[in-house]
Order: C-alpha cells, then structure tokens, then sequence
C-alpha cells in the first residue's frame, strides 16, 4: 500500500519491552521501535504491559516516543489481546486511546461456521469414518450449534484453537473405545457430543471462577482511580426510589449538583418559585442572574470535590511508588560493583527524588484547596441555618447569595451580610 518502507512484521511481547533493573526499561523499548521503524511491530498479549511498575513503565515510553518525530507516522504498532484486557491497559494511560485509535475486532465464529470446521477438521484425518457428520442428522446438528453458541458467548472460548481440542478429544476416545484390529475408526454421535458437552462443563466452571491469579495480580497493580461517588442526600420522591429497588432495576441517577445544595435543608430543593408581589423587574432579573450563578458555583463546587479527592488519591499513590523506587535506585547504587554504575544509579535516584519531592508538594496544595473548599461549603450551610432560623420568608424558599446579602428564591425578601452577622 505503499505507507510503510518494509512489509516485514517484528513480532515481540512484552519481556522483549521490560527491563529487569530501574533505568533499563525505556532504553530497550525505545530499541525495540527503532528496530521496528518502518515495519509492523505487533506486540502479541499486549495485555501484560498493564502488569507491574516497569511494564507500565515500557507502556509510557511507548507513548511518548510515538509523538517524537524519529518515530511518528514511521511504523505501524500493534497491540493484539483480548477484549476485555485490551481495555485494562489502555485504562493505565490517558493517551493510549488517543495513539491507538483503531481496533480490529475479530468476531467469534458463528455455531454453524464452528460445526463446518469441525467436520473439516476431522474429515483431514484419513483414518476416520466421518459419514456421521456428512451430513449430521437434525438433532446432532442442532444440539451441535446450541453448544457452539453457548461456548461463544463464554470469555475463555477461543474459537478454532478450541475447536482442534475437540477435535482431539473426539480422536482419543474414538482410539481408547475402538475394538477394531484393522479398517477405518468410526466417528459417532455420542463421542461427538460427548467432547462437546465436556468443553461446555469445564468452560462453564471456569467461567464461573470470580477471577484467575493473573487478573487477581492485574486488579491490584496501581491504576488512574475512578471518581468517588459523592453520597446522595434523601431526595423528596421517596416513593419512586423504593418501588425502582423493590423491582430489581438499578437505582436511579444521583440528582444533579445544584440539588445537592445543602443537606439539612430539603426546602431548598423547590426549583419551581412565584414572583413576590412587589417585586421589580429589574430585582427579578437580578435575582435570575444570580440563581444561576449560585447553581454554576455549586456544579463546579462538587466537580472540584470530586476531582480534588480523585486527584488527591493519585497523588498519594503515585508518592507511594516514588518513595518504593528511590529506595530501591539507593539499594542499586550502594550494591554497584564500580563506580561508573554507582554514579549513574544515583544520578537517576537524585532524579526520582526530585519528582517525589514534586508530588508532595502537589499533595499537599490538593489537601490545602479541598479544606478551602470544605470550609466555603459549611460556611455557605451556616448562612443558610441562620437565614431559616430567622423566618423572613414564610414559605421557606431557598436563599440566593447576592452582592451584600442573601434574597429569597421567590424575590420578596432580603437579609443583608450586616444581619446575618457575616459581615
């Protein structure tokens, strides 16, 4: 097609792309990509790069070296896996989706293109009589898909390659129960469904298991944390969260920020709010104004809550990490048989001890703007108290915050900063 010098494909997998020692790993992934320029690298179970801190490592040389002009639009990578781990590892890094944007997704096999193989399959073998498949009778041929199709929708099914194990096992039972000294082997129904039903009992089990050692070793490697739900406060349709649960459904949607003003004060959920008579409109349009701006500042309020506290976490853990390596880069160097070694191993721990010291102080500016942001929060909820505590607006509307003072949702009534003692 003319997009890339070569057509030779440099197939490796990730024990190719991670190092055994700190500092090893990006060199030889970088080595590998120069290797590959040009060419097709394909990177086979590519879902071990999502597996420990080097291979994550080896991933975010990856990246980052796909932008630099000696290899950008030079090469062609592949990143080949299942589903399901693909998605794991594009999780680790914000910009894999983004450099890979393609997929290829390989279907499963149909039931009746698996049961045509499998016929296939075992017609290449001479020794066997396969007439009981050419053509299968109705019922062998429909309980034959409906395994098929069973094992397709399994995640361990591995479409021809299971289909040869079935193939096998057909062949070894025919060989273990055959009496015959001489002619061709006889495949019949039950060694056929047998073998089928076998692979559907152990897949199934399999399935069934919560997950594998490998997956159980995946979860706990450190990856970017998702946002943490902000608690829900009692919403007034209580009616309708109950019967939803009752029903076996998902509980309904967390409501939007703006209802998630202040807890103590479900009055403040009225949106819905009458014009005061005597009320102008250069007050109302004010008011308007400053209604949306209240609702903005909550919105953004809960977002920065969120992403404060998400961000927070990383942070910690990514500390965690910096302090790991640097003490390991200290054990490295102080173990280093010569000098040049022992210099370079401390160049690099100097190095990591910089973006440690960076992070710490990263973590502690997100702990100072959250406890900014929780202050403003309870300060906001103790003007609202003292207002409802007050009672100038009989029908308990909720408070909007103007430039010196506060002025009820329906617009008639205002309390100053001066009164609220605020200011």
């Amino acid at each position: 097609m003319g997009f890339l010098a070569n057509a030779e494909v440099v197939e490796c997998s990730a024990t190719d792309l991670v190092g055994q020692y700190v500092g090893q790993t990006g060199p030889k992934a970088q080595k590998l990509l120069e290797k590959a320029l040009g060419k097709v690298l394909f990177i086979d179970e590519a879902y071990r790069l999502a597996e420990g801190a080097f291979a994550t490592e080896a991933m975010d040389e990856i990246v980052d070296c796909l932008t630099k002009p000696k290899f950008a639009q030079r090469l062609v990578v592949i990143l080949a896996g299942y589903d399901a781990d693909i998605n794991r590892l594009m999780s680790i890094n914000p910009g894999l989706t983004s450099r890979f944007p393609e997929a290829v997704i390989f279907n499963h096999l149909s039931p009746e293109e698996c049961l045509n193989l499998l016929t296939q399959l075992l017609k290449k073998k001479k020794s066997l009589d396969t007439s009981v498949l050419d053509p299968p009778s109705e019922i062998l041929r429909n309980q034959l898909l409906e395994h098929f199709s069973h094992l397709s929708k399994l995640p361990s099914w591995g479409n021809a390659r299971d289909i040869q194990s079935i193939v096998k096992s057909i062949f070894g039972s025919i060989i273990s129960t055959s009496t015959l000294p001489i002619g061709p082997l006889v495949v019949t129904e039950q060694a056929v469904l047998s073998a089928a039903e076998l692979m559907v009992s152990e897949r199934s089990h399999r399935s069934q298991t919560s997950s594998s050692a490998r997956h159980a070793a995946i979860s706990s490697a450190p990856l970017p944390l998702p946002e943490p739900l902000t608690q829900t406060p009692p919403t007034i349709n209580t009616t309708t969260q109950t019967s939803t649960s009752a029903s076996g459904a998902m509980p309904p949607p967390p409501p939007p920020p703006q209802q998630l003003e202040t807890e103590e004060t479900p009055e403040q959920a009225m949106d819905e709010t009458t014009r005061d008579p005597g009320v102008t409109d250069e007050i109302w349009q004010q008011l308007e104004q400053d209604k949306h701006a209240a609702e903005a500042r909550e919105r953004e309020h809960d977002r920065l809550q969120r992403e404060g506290i998400a961000l927070q976490e990383r942070a910690a853990l990514e500390l965690c990490r910096a302090e790991a390596e640097v003490a390991a880069l200290k054990a490295a160097a102080d173990a280093a048989a010569d000098a040049e070694s022992k210099r370079r191993h401390e160049e690099v721990r100097l190095k990591r001890e910089l973006e440690r010291r960076e992070r710490e102080a990263e973590l502690a500016e997100i702990e100072r703007k959250r406890k900014e942001k929780e202050a403003e929060k309870k300060r906001e909820a103790l003007a609202q108290k003292k207002l409802r505590d007050l009672g100038v607006c009989p029908v308990g509307y909720r408070w909007i915050k103007q430039i010196q003072g506060y002025r009820c949702a329906a617009g008639g009534h205002f309390v100053s900063d001066t009164q609220l003692g605020l200011a």
